[in-house]
């Protein structure tokens, strides 16, 4: 994962160790060694301590005093916990969306579901999973509450964590993902409030016990 000119320093930092928990090239419980990611990116150890806190956040690690930052756990019983708030939290952002957009507000959305699509069709797992966190932050950003927009995306690493698992799994699991954010958002185009919450609810619990599953496994 390469850096980007137009985020700070210390944000960059938290990206590429973020992308290296999400992915598993760093594991549940491992030390992050300050100094080697300090050489390694030839940034100085204080912006790495303050990435760390922003990953600290975001739920993917863990600092205590004299030991440091550990990659946070992902057992059944955390990806439980994340599900819970994160499906409660969508659930709201969906239903902001459809009751607020306008015009050309969910094109981009629509272009999205086509990539999503042709992903599927070509069974691209890898494409699929960055598409679909692409579609999961400009929701994000149309969900219409600055407090709720800052959650989810404190979340969104996390949550990156657990459809990195899952979509693992292969086709079957891309086929039932694209099959939902399909009705999902033609029910936010229909602006069909009680099919958006019913849909919401109901894949949540499902994906919620294949995630725990996915990560059962991981721990195997």
């Amino acid at each position: 994962m390469s850096f980007k000119a137009n985020d700070s320093l210390t944000e960059q930092i938290a990206q590429y160790l973020g992308h290296k928990i999400v992915s598993g090239d760093m594991q549940p419980g491992e030390r992050i060694q300050e100094l080697r990611i300090t050489a390694e990116l030839d940034v100085s150890r204080g912006s790495v301590r303050e990435a760390l806190l922003i990953l600290q956040r975001r739920h993917l690690v863990d600092i205590y005093p004299r030991r440091g930052a550990i990659v946070s756990s992902i057992s059944p019983d955390d990806v439980r916990e994340v599900f819970e708030l994160w499906f409660l939290l969508l659930e709201q952002a969906v239903v902001n969306l459809a009751a607020s957009w306008q015009n050309d507000d969910l094109a981009s959305f629509i272009e999205l579901m086509t990539e999503l699509g042709e992903c599927q069709r070509r069974s691209d797992g890898e494409k699929f999973y960055t598409s679909g966190v692409a579609f999961l932050e400009r929701l994000y950003q149309h969900c219409g509450n600055r407090y709720l927009k800052q959650t989810l995306f404190d979340l969104l690493p996390q949550s990156q964590r657990c459809l990195f698992a899952i979509l693992r799994a292969g086709k079957s699991q891309i086929d039932r993902t694209h099959a939902f954010l399909d009705r999902l958002l033609k029910a936010i185009v229909a602006r069909d409030e009680p099919q958006l919450r019913q849909l919401v609810r109901e894949f949540g619990s499902q994906y919620s016990l294949t995630a725990q599953d996915a990560a059962a496994r991981l721990q195997a």
